[in-house]
């Protein structure tokens, strides 16, 4: 499903903290939304996924107004990993990922052969299987962001919206889950939007970028052409190493601490593009 935003705006109080973005993700393809703490990532995510109606602008999906969608259809078709996840009470990992098959329960909500197996598969997926009899608040924060995971993938959605869901990830489980976001794309033509800190991860795995700078689109288009040296030390505010892998031609971003950086803002002996 292709997602098109339209000169949204979303204003909590007297603050704008997403104004004027544009853009479009079609089916099969990874948009991460990159930016400093602030610029209004997770709003627009919100946003996206109708969990915050636009104060100005619109949302479509497949043409149709987002607001036109009832809350039981966006269930079926847009899933939603957030930042962090509060669970009220202890429910076991096989639980929570089954709450992601309710818009597609009937009346009484009983789960069905399918909706167990559609559970299970997604919990093979994020690696949580081996944890589905486990209360959910006596996992790591790794554990837990894997199987909020597994409960969208059971929703299966066409469209995917994950914010910052490597944060409490290690190395393996990462690569693990960017790896099958890559596949669901590939494979299923789902439409994903990615919030991501790591820029060369979202480099590596993204299609596009969207660079957020105090909640206005400061760039977006391919990698290559969004991480650009100038581009980010503007919008970061700090001094970065830029330049291409010798190995893999990927573009490298990494911080420089103050002893290497040079007068001028360029680091010492660096080949920033």
């Amino acid at each position: 499903m292709q997602i098109d935003a339209r000169g949204i705006a979303v204003r909590y109080g007297s603050r704008e903290a997403i104004s004027n973005i544009d853009l479009r993700v079609a089916p099969g393809e990874i948009l991460g939304i990159i930016g400093p703490n602030g610029s209004g990532k997770s709003t627009l995510v919100r946003a996206l996924g109708g969990l915050r109606a636009p104060d100005r602008g619109e949302v479509l999906l497949d043409g149709r107004g987002l607001d036109t969608i009832g809350r039981r259809e966006r269930g079926r078709v847009i899933a939603l990993v957030p930042q962090e996840t509060h669970v009220s009470f202890p429910l076991k990992v096989r639980d929570l990922v089954l709450l992601g098959r309710s818009p597609h329960t009937g009346a009484f909500g009983w789960e069905s052969a399918r909706d167990l197996d559609v559970a299970r598969r997604a919990m093979e997926r994020t690696d949580v299987l081996a944890l589905a009899d486990r209360p959910i608040d006596e996992l790591s924060g790794g554990e837990r962001q894997r199987a909020v995971l597994a409960r969208a993938l059971a929703q299966e959605p066409r469209v995917l919206l994950l914010d910052e869901p490597t944060t409490y990830l290690d190395l393996r489980h990462t690569v693990l889950l960017l790896d099958l976001v890559a596949t669901l794309c590939a494979e299923e033509q789902l439409t994903v939007v990615l919030v991501l800190h790591d820029l060369n991860l979202a480099g590596m795995y993204c299609d596009r970028l969207a660079l957020l700078s105090d909640g206005h689109l400061h760039s977006y288009g391919a990698p290559a052409e969004v991480l650009v040296y100038k581009d980010l030390c503007e919008v970061y505010g700090t001094d970065l190493y830029v330049a291409p892998n010798d190995v893999t031609g990927q573009i490298v971003v990494l911080p420089l601490p103050a002893r290497l950086q040079a007068p001028g803002g360029r680091a010492k002996g660096s080949r920033q593009s």
